[in-house]
């Protein structure tokens, strides 16, 4: 797990992966993006979507809209390098009760 955000609902968020980060290997870099995944134990209306993905030789990142107020999300990012390797990485995004995140 790498890391926590918190996120108002109204508001869409990004969340950035720098791979260099402990994840490649020197002169490695990152050649596809994987996408994407979004897990809660209570699904339902309004919740976390990915409504962008992108990503560069060193870095993925995605921007997120929705989810309910309360609501604790699995995020994960996952890509693939120039040495073949899949990588993953997750972070738990839990959304503002109020308008204060």
């Amino acid at each position: 797990m790498s890391g926590y955000l918190l996120k108002r609902a109204d508001r869409d968020a990004t969340f950035a992966i720098d791979w260099r980060q402990g994840y490649l290997a020197p002169g490695e870099t990152v050649t596809a993006d994987l996408g994407w995944s979004i897990q809660t134990r209570e699904p339902g209306q309004g919740d976390l979507g990915v409504t962008g993905q992108h990503h560069d030789p060193a870095r993925s990142w995605a921007r997120f809209a929705g989810g309910v107020p309360g609501r604790v999300y699995l995020v994960a990012g996952r890509v693939e390098t120039s040495a073949g390797r899949r990588l993953e990485r997750a972070v738990v995004v839990r959304i503002a009760l109020g308008a204060r995140a």
